[in-house]
Order: structure tokens, then C-alpha cells, then sequence
């Protein structure tokens, strides 16, 4: 997520399946491509998985949910500029989709445009307070700005959440480093990240039911 660093790769795609709904994509078709799409996804095919999305899209342009998914797609193959342009996508059709705002900071923080991946992140996590990979993306960003009293704070936020999380653990060892007056803050920082719809790898994908 930084040039400093080997990026981590890392998708959120949704976190509920209840979220979905025929009012999500009301094309049979399209939900039929886009839970293909997800399955390969599921098995780590994610240029094929893309392909099947990309489908779901052409038959309902007005599928958020695959938006989402497209953008952590795209950003679990290196794709990160187009993975912005997904995520925007999905938040011109529904700004308070969290889980567009935490891939669109994934992304951001990979190109080390920091500045805006803190704010992505901000609003992720104000939209859903509980989600793990937001906090993980928001520290990734104040690394990336060398904020690391927040960085850390931000890591400590998504421990608390989830204690398993060892892209949270690394955040908050990196800007502890960052913080210590021993030799030891020497080692050269390497962000990580989590978030868009793969963590290193992490990917929470979710089938839309006909």
C-alpha cells in the first residue's frame, strides 16, 4: 500500500448478505453472472471473476453491489485507478455504501494518495462503525502521512474489533517503531492494509439470492 512497501492486497466486497435485495439488481441474469463472479472470486480466479461481473453490469448498470465487488476486484489485481472508478461508481448510486468508501481507500493508500484514502476511510468507518478493514485503512493512511499516535489509535480501534487481525496487529507495530526513540525506528516502514472488497489476502464475498 505504499512504495515503500510490498502492497498487501486487500478486498472487502460486503459484509451482510441481508444487504442484498431485488431492488439490488432486479435482472435475473445479472444476478446469475454476478454470483459467478463471486464464486470465482471465492477461489482466487479474479480476472475471471471479473469478466463475470463485468456481465452482471451490462445487464444492470444500477448493481451497486457489484460495484463493490468490481472494485475489490480490481484492487486484488493491482488495478487500483480502476478500482476508484468502481467504487465512485457505486457511490453515485448510494453514497452511504461503506464498503465502496473502504475500497476506494484501499486503493488510494496503494497509489500513496493518503491524504484522500484518510478521508475513504473516515467515511467508511462513520457509516459502519464495526468495520475492521476500515480502521485497518484508516492507519494505513496515517502511516502513509506519518500521523502515528493516530495510526496507532486507528490500529487499536480494529483490534478491539477483531483481535485476529494481524494486518490491524501490523499497522499498530509499524507506528509503534515509528514512535520509539531506540535504534529500532529505523527499520523501514511498510504499510498495511485491508479493506476492499482481500486483506493480505482477505475477501468477504456475498451471493446475491434470486
Amino acid at each position: 500500500m505504499n512504495a515503500r512497501g510490498r502492497p498487501v492486497c486487500a478486498v472487502l466486497i460486503l459484509i451482510a448478505l441481508g444487504f442484498c435485495a431485488a431492488g439490488s439488481a432486479d435482472n435475473l441474469l445479472a444476478i446469475q453472472y454476478y454470483n459467478r463472479g463471486v464464486d470465482l472470486a471465492y477461489e482466487g480466479a479474479y480476472s475471471e471473476a471479473l469478466v463475470f461481473i463485468d456481465r452482471a453490469l451490462e445487464e444492470n448498470s444500477n448493481f451497486t453491489l457489484a460495484l463493490v465487488t468490481k472494485a475489490g476486484i480490481l484492487n486484488a489485481l493491482g488495478m487500483y485507478p480502476e478500482a476508484i472508478d468502481a467504487a465512485d461508481q457505486a457511490l453515485l448510486l448510494d453514497p452511504g455504501e461503506a464498503a465502496a468508501w473502504n475500497n476506494k481507500a484501499f486503493a488510494l493508500n496503494q497509489l500513496g494518495r493518503y491524504d484522500e484514502g484518510l478521508a475513504a476511510a473516515d467515511a467508511a468507518v462513520s457509516l459502519d462503525p464495526d468495520l475492521v478493514e476500515g480502521w485497518v485503512n484508516r492507519g494505513s493512511s496515517l502511516i502513509g502521512l506519518e500521523r502515528y499516535e493516530e495510526a496507532r489509535a486507528a490500529s487499536d480501534e480494529a483490534l478491539a474489533r477483531d483481535p485476529t487481525s494481524t494486518e490491524a496487529a501490523k499497522n499498530r507495530e509499524t507506528a509503534t517503531l515509528a514512535l520509539s526513540p531506540t535504534p529500532a525506528a529505523a527499520v523501514p516502514i511498510a504499510l498495511v492494509g485491508a479493506g476492499v472488497v482481500l486483506a493480505g489476502v482477505f475477501l468477504q464475498c456475498a451471493r446475491v439470492r434470486k
